[in-house]
């Protein structure tokens, strides 16, 4: 029986004591003595049954009670439970947005590095392409203008040789190969007979850089293309120099006999014109 029902029940049983009530008081003096005893003993039996009602409806109200002290309690703590969950995923969030912002870092990272890598690939290849061609480009190096400059003396490219190790002289005056480049730009035109251009290379190389290794070589290889042009004079100007500037070159045994031989020439017109 539900709750409902039950206060039903008591609200019958209330009518009807009600209606007994008005009966007897009115009605009383009417009834018989065994009329009266029965009505006493259905009275009675009415609040047995009220009092047994009302017992039991206390007991429901009771049991209603502590189950809406549980569901209470059981929201409560739901809603604790709800609350913290809510915290952890906030915190979770937080935590993704920390991955996701570093991802991202590295991502970018990443992408500068591949573009670094990716230009200094393009560079290699760019030298790479420069030395299968032998020529420089427009932003080679002075260590690529040497590699390419000797490789091409080597190969006997005399005139490639000629250009590259000018470019590299011209651009970096200052660069460690810088007298060598000039040492040989003299060796290159000495292979091609042209002793002017020579001449012109060893002397700049004298001028330029005095205190290089290649200074008195330079100078012994200057008063050999002047004997060849039959410029005596000129040639022993070259070999006088290696000896009062250079005392401890490795070409002055070279040069003192060298000087000899043409000091025994100049008189000769078909070996000395000067």
């Amino acid at each position: 029986m539900t709750k409902l029902g039950s206060l039903a029940s008591v609200a019958s049983l209330a009518s009807v004591v009600l209606g007994l009530s008005v009966t007897l008081s009115g009605c009383f003096w009417v009834t018989t003595k065994s009329e009266g005893e029965s009505l006493r003993k259905d009275v009675k039996s009415i609040n047995e049954r009220l009092s047994t009602k009302e017992k039991t409806l206390d007991e429901q109200i009771k049991e209603l009670q502590t189950v809406l002290d549980q569901s209470s309690k059981l929201l409560k703590r739901n809603s604790a439970d709800l609350g913290a969950d809510v915290d952890q995923l906030r915190a979770d969030v937080r935590t993704a947005n920390g991955l996701v912002t570093a991802v991202n870092n590295n991502i970018n990272e990443l992408k500068a590095a591949f573009a670094k890598n990716e230009a200094r690939l393009d560079a290699l290849e760019q030298r790479l392409a420069q030395m299968e061609s032998g020529k420089p480009s427009a932003n080679s190096s002075p260590d690529d203008l040497w590699k390419l400059g000797s490789t091409a003396f080597e190969a006997a490219r005399y005139n490639d040789a000629i250009d590259i190790f000018k470019r590299l002289v011209t651009s970096f005056p200052t660069h460690e190969r810088a007298d060598d480049a000039q040492y040989f730009r003299g060796q290159s035109y000495t292979n091609l007979k042209d002793w002017e251009k020579a001449i012109g290379a060893y002397q700049s190389l004298a001028d330029k850089y005095p205190d290089s290794s290649l200074a008195d070589d330079g100078l012994y290889f200057a008063a050999l293309a002047a004997q060849s042009l039959k410029n005596c004079t000129e040639a022993r100007a070259y070999l006088g120099l290696i000896k009062q500037k250079y005392g401890k070159s490795n070409v002055l045994k070279q040069a003192s006999d060298l000087d000899a031989t043409i000091k025994k020439d100049a008189k000769n017109k078909a070996k000395c014109t000067s």
